[in-house]
C-alpha cells in the first residue's frame, strides 16, 4: 500500500496527457453537452473481449429528433482523441461518412487518415489514402501522410517521394511539410539536408513562425548529435531580431546532445536555462524530464532542489483545488475553444509533436490517482478476507479430520473388544466340550474289573 501511495503521488505530480492535433476547426459555442456526455460515457472496459461501439449512441440521438452539426461532431472526435480513445474517434468519423450527415471537408479526411494509421497501422492508412478522390487530396491530407513517413528511417524514400509529389502539386506553401522533412533528416544525421530544406523554405517565401522554425532546426541538429552545428546556429539566431525564444523541449534535446558527447557541464547549463522557459501548462511534464536529465548528468543537488519545489507546488495546488471544489459545490464545466494543429506542429509527430501546444488535465490525474488508491485498498481488503476464509477452512478441515480420526479409533477399539469377547466365548465353549467328553473315575473302575 505504501508503494501504491508513492506511485499515486508521483502520478498526480507528473501526469500530462498529450493532446492529439490534426484538425483545424472552431468548436461550437453551442456544443450539446448531452451528446458529448453520452458519447464520452461509453467506455471500452473490455478491449480484449469485444469492440465497444459508440455509433448506437449517435443513432439514438438522431432517432430522438435531435440535430447534429458538423462542428459538434468534430468536437466529439477531438474530445475522444484527447482521451486517447482513438477507436471510438474512428467510429464517429466512419459513421459521419456512412450516414451522410454532412459533406466531409479535406480536414475531415485528413483526420480520418490519421485515426486509421493509429488504429490499423501504416498499410491500412496507405490503402485509405489511395481511395481518396484526387480533388480531396490537399495539403492537409498530404502532410498527414508525410508525417507517417518522417517518423522512421526505414520510410525515408516514401517520405521524399511524398514531399516531391507535394512540390509538383504546389502544396508546399505552409511550413509543416518542411518541419517534417527537417525532423527526418535530423533523425538520419544529415545536417546538410536540414540546411537544404531550410533554404527551400526561405526561397519559396513560406510564411512561418521564425521561433518555431529555429527550435525545429536546433532539435534536428541535436538529434544527430552535431554539437558544433547546433552551437553555431544558436549563436547566429540569438543575435537576430526579434530575439530567439528557446522552447523547453528544444532545451531538453540540446542537453541530451551534450550528454551524448560527454559534455555534462554544458548539459547542466542548458538544463538550468531550460528550467527558466517552462510555461505553466507544461511544468509537470517538463519538471519530470528535467529531474531525470539532472540525474543523468550527475547533478543530484539540482535534482533534489527541483523535486522539493515540485512537491511543494503540488501540495499547494491540491489545497487550491480543494478550496475551489468547496466553493463551487464540486461542479465543473466544459469550455470548448479554438483547436488548431494542422497535422501536428514542428519536428514532432502528428501524435503530439515536440512543439505543439499541450492541454492540462488536472482533474484526470486526481481521479486516476484516487481510483488507484481505492483499487489498492479493495485489493488489500479482498486479500485479507481470502486469507481469513482460507484459515477458517483449514481450521474446519482440521477439526473434521480430528473428529474422523477419533471415530475411526473408537470403532477399531470396539471391534477389537468384540473380537476378543468372541474369542473368549469360543475358547470357553471348546474347553467345556473337551471336559464333557472325558470318562469319569467310576467308568474307568468298572472297565478295569471287567
Amino acid at each position: 500500500m505504501q508503494s501504491l501511495g508513492r506511485y499515486s503521488r508521483r502520478f498526480l505530480l507528473f501526469r500530462k496527457p498529450q493532446p492529439t492535433q490534426f484538425l483545424r476547426t472552431l468548436t461550437s459555442a453551442k456544443l450539446s453537452d448531452t451528446l458529448h456526455s453520452r458519447v464520452m460515457a461509453v467506455e471500452n472496459r473490455f478491449p480484449f473481449l469485444w469492440r465497444v461501439k459508440v455509433t448506437p449512441v449517435l443513432n439514438e440521438w438522431l432517432k430522438q429528433g435531435n440535430e447534429i452539426s458538423p462542428t459538434d461532431l468534430r468536437a466529439v472526435i477531438k474530445a475522444l482523441c484527447e482521451s486517447q480513445r482513438y477507436d471510438h474517434a474512428l467510429q464517429v468519423s466512419e459513421w459521419i461518412t456512412k450516414q451522410g450527415v454532412f459533406e466531409p471537408s479535406t480536414e475531415d479526411v485528413a483526420s480520418r487518415l490519421y485515426l486509421i494509421e493509429i488504429h490499423s497501422g501504416l498499410s491500412e492508412a496507405e490503402s485509405f489514402f489511395k481511395s481518396i478522390p484526387e480533388n480531396m487530396k490537399d495539403d492537409f491530407v498530404y502532410t498527414t501522410l508525410l508525417s507517417f513517413y518522417t517518423k522512421s528511417k526505414k520510410t525515408r524514400h516514401e517520405a521524399e517521394a511524398t514531399y516531391q509529389k507535394m512540390r509538383e502539386l504546389n502544396l508546399l506553401s505552409k511550413p509543416n511539410p518542411y518541419y517534417k522533412m527537417i525532423s527526418l533528416y535530423g533523425l538520419l544525421g544529415e545536417t546538410n539536408m536540414v540546411d537544404e530544406v531550410l533554404r527551400q523554405m526561405e526561397e519559396n517565401g513560406v510564411v512561418h513562425d521564425k521561433t518555431l522554425t529555429d527550435n525545429n532546426v536546433l532539435k534536428a541538429y541535436a538529434s544527430v548529435p552535431d554539437v558544433e552545428a547546433m552551437e553555431m546556429f544558436l549563436k547566429r539566431i540569438e543575435d537576430e531580431t526579434p530575439p530567439f525564444v528557446l522552447a523547453w523541449q528544444t532545451g531538453i534535446s540540446m542537453a541530451k546532445a551534450y550528454l551524448k558527447c560527454g559534455s555534462s557541464g554544458e548539459a547542466i547549463e542548458m538544463l538550468l536555462r531550460t528550467e527558466l522557459v517552462v510555461d505553466a501548462k507544461s511544468k509537470d511534464a517538463a519538471n519530470k524530464v528535467l529531474m531525470e536529465m539532472y540525474r543523468e548528468a550527475g547533478a543530484k543537488r539540482d535534482e533534489s532542489r527541483l523535486y522539493r519545489r515540485v512537491n511543494q507546488n503540488a501540495k499547494q495546488g491540491q489545497r487550491m483545488r480543494a478550496c475551489r471544489c468547496k466553493g463551487s459545490g464540486g461542479r465543473s464545466s466544459y469550455h470548448p475553444g479554438y483547436y488548431y494543429g494542422g497535422c501536428g506542429g514542428g519536428c514532432g509527430s502528428v501524435r503530439g509533436g515536440g512543439d505543439g501546444s499541450r492541454a492540462d488535465d488536472d482533474g484526470g490525474g486526481m481521479v486516476a490517482a484516487l481510483m488507484m488508491t481505492v483499487v489498492g485498498m479493495v485489493a488489500a481488503l479482498m486479500m485479507t478476507v481470502v486469507g481469513m476464509v482460507a484459515a477458517l477452512m483449514i481450521t474446519v478441515v482440521g477439526m473434521v479430520a480430528a473428529l474422523m480420526m477419533v471415530v475411526v479409533v473408537s470403532v477399531l477399539i470396539m471391534s477389537v473388544t468384540v473380537a476378543a469377547d468372541v474369542v473368549v466365548v469360543v475358547v470357553v465353549d471348546v474347553v467345556a466340550g473337551i471336559e464333557s467328553r472325558k470318562p469319569s473315575r467310576e467308568s474307568l473302575v468298572i472297565l478295569s474289573l471287567r
